[in-house]
């Protein structure tokens, strides 16, 4: 049958709209629905399995749809990859898929990978967002030169941020890990990059905590700069001080977890690193920040509501870092480094996650039990007793952190918004 008679026989077809399935060429068929209505389906048979998919919808009178001669046309096409052992549907597929050539491309598959196996992959993404992303992310990934790294690890090196720049190296080497396996370029360049060598040094366990006058001196520094530390993040900060939780455990916790009339905080198992939940006993000099954080949150659900425009709910979990980091003169992205005024108020580096090392060590000067602040700490228990037991040591623990807030308090010098409001 010839190409024109073919062309009357699919018209008569859909016109009629009766379901139908026909072949019209060797391997392609017209699937007829409803009047009007058809699509292209291509048959074939490859490594022994039949296989068929739709390559388009019939019609003439618009780029998106096949007229006969078009879709016979793929199915020749088609037919030669079968016969070089490649399957046209798959081949369709990989063409479909986003194209990565940006090192910001690789960087974020990399993160999407991350996201979905691990709850702890907003760390890379700060790391990559604060060092990297201004300095790489617009360049193709295949030319991106070992100077180009280099400079990236040398500035948080120079920053004296040893540890952030071994985690620079291991994202960028990770990165471009990836884009190797693809084979979006031949060689991972950063490989070569040790931490020994060309960044930080080899990694040494963190021990720093703040003293008392450091915790005062601190607070008071960030009383003097509201426009960094806000009401509501010094809020925060004294928070994990006087509580031990995680930053984000924290700045993520809805007031649906908050019970000021029985003074706890609830963890919930799927917001903890450990999967652990845990009832926190708020300590009664406690109870007036959460209140104030009330009346900052307004209607929100949330402890901490963003800020800013954010798909985030909560506030970022880099706000915390931000602003202690750019107290101490240190400056993220292309952003001016501002005065050191930590630094010159005497106090030495430290970071948010150092605060609940502070935490610890202070339940320890207190003279707590181990086990007992152990518990404070949510570090992860083991067999049925991570299960079931989630409101251990409440009494103790009650006592505990009563008495580092009789010690931190007076540190922070915390005024209440609402003794502020009824002055």
């Amino acid at each position: 049958m010839s190409i024109q008679q073919n062309e009357k026989r699919v018209a008569t077809l859909v016109e009629s709209g009766a379901p139908t399935f026909e072949s019209i060429y060797p391997s392609l068929y017209l699937d007829v629905k409803t009047p009007g209505v058809a699509s292209w389906i291509f048959r074939y048979q490859l490594y022994g399995k039949r296989r068929q998919f739709k390559i388009g919808s019939f019609g003439t009178d618009h780029e998106d749809l096949l007229g006969l001669e078009d879709a016979i046309k793929l199915t020749i096409n088609f037919r030669k990859q079968i016969n070089d052992g490649i399957d046209p549907r798959l081949e369709i597929e990989r063409q479909k898929r986003p194209k990565l050539v940006t090192f910001d491309d690789w960087a974020n598959k990399y993160l999407e990978k991350k996201h979905s196996k691990i709850k702890t992959a907003i760390i890379y993404e700060r790391i990559y967002n604060n060092e990297i992303k201004s300095h790489l992310g617009n360049i193709r990934i295949d030319r991106i030169h070992s100077y180009d790294i280099d400079h990236v690890i040398q500035k948080a090196v120079n920053s004296g941020r040893p540890s952030v720049a071994n985690q620079v190296l291991l994202f960028i080497k990770r990165v471009f890990r990836l884009a190797t396996k693809y084979g979006a370029v031949m060689s991972n360049i950063a490989a070569e990059f040790s931490q020994t060598e060309d960044a930080g040094g080899a990694d040494r366990k963190r021990q720093r905590y703040l003293e008392e006058q450091e915790i005062e001196l601190a607070f008071s520094v960030f009383r003097a700069n509201p426009l960094k530390i806000p009401t509501a993040s010094y809020i925060a900060l004294t928070l994990l001080l006087t509580l031990g939780v995680r930053k984000m455990e924290l700045m993520s916790a809805k007031w649906q977890q908050i019970d000021l009339k029985r003074q706890t905080f609830r963890l919930l198992e799927d917001a903890t690193k450990t999967d652990s939940a845990l009832v926190i006993p708020i300590p009664d000099l406690v109870i007036p920040l959460f209140r104030d954080l009330k009346i900052l949150a307004g209607r929100s659900d949330y402890l901490f509501p963003k800020r800013k425009k954010s798909g985030l709910a909560h506030v970022s979990p880099d706000t915390l870092n931000n602003a202690i980091a750019t107290l101490f003169g240190n400056a993220y992205g292309n952003r001016k480094p501002e005065p050191n005024h930590l630094g010159e108020a005497g106090v030495e580096h430290f970071t948010v996650h150092d605060l609940r090392r502070t935490f610890r060590t202070l339940l320890s000067k207190l003279g707590i039990r181990k086990d007992i602040a152990e518990k404070c700490m949510n570090h992860s228990l083991k067999g049925v007793e991570k299960t079931y037991d989630c409101y251990g040591f409440f009494p103790e623990r009650k006592d505990a952190l009563n008495q580092l807030a009789e010690l931190i308090m007076p540190l922070v010098q915390y005024t209440p918004l609402i003794t502020e409001l009824s002055e």
